[in-house]
């Protein structure tokens, strides 16, 4: 007994020890990639919010526009959030005559040597409708 007593106030054996950084660095790897990906997907997340916010915002001032937007397409770039942004409105005639369909691509500005076109690129879009003619302009 007195023996055992002896080993036992020792302390840990060097195996003991290697188990348990194994077990610690299998545990820490695994929670590291865990917020790696919470931290891109809340970045994500962000760029969407943001984008979705400047794609309303932009269908709302064609919209509000005293005259309607000619058909066709236009560029545009804003500072937005502390990020530079671009974006792409397509103004196309609908089937209904007294509507013109809207869609905006917003993307994040690129650096000067890319030059994939807006939709391409895109983080998100959004489409919707300006009314035109008689009926339209109603206040």
């Amino acid at each position: 007994m007195s023996g055992r007593s002896a080993r036992a106030g020792r302390g840990f054996t060097l195996l003991e020890v290697l188990v348990a950084l194994a077990i610690f660095a299998s545990v820490s790897a695994v929670v590291l990639t865990a917020a790696g990906r919470s931290l891109s997907n809340a970045g994500r997340l962000e760029e969407l919010t943001l984008a979705g916010w400047i794609a309303d915002n932009r269908i709302s001032e064609l919209q509000l526009q005293q005259t309607p937007p000619a058909i066709g397409r236009e560029t545009q770039a804003l500072e937005y959030g502390g990020r530079q942004w671009q974006t792409l409105s397509e103004i196309e005639a609908s089937a209904d005559p007294g509507l013109l369909r809207v869609t905006v691509w917003v993307a994040l500005q690129t650096s000067r040597g890319r030059s994939d076109p807006v939709p391409e690129r895109a983080v998100t879009s959004l489409t919707g409708f300006i009314g035109v003619g008689p009926g339209a302009a109603r206040q």
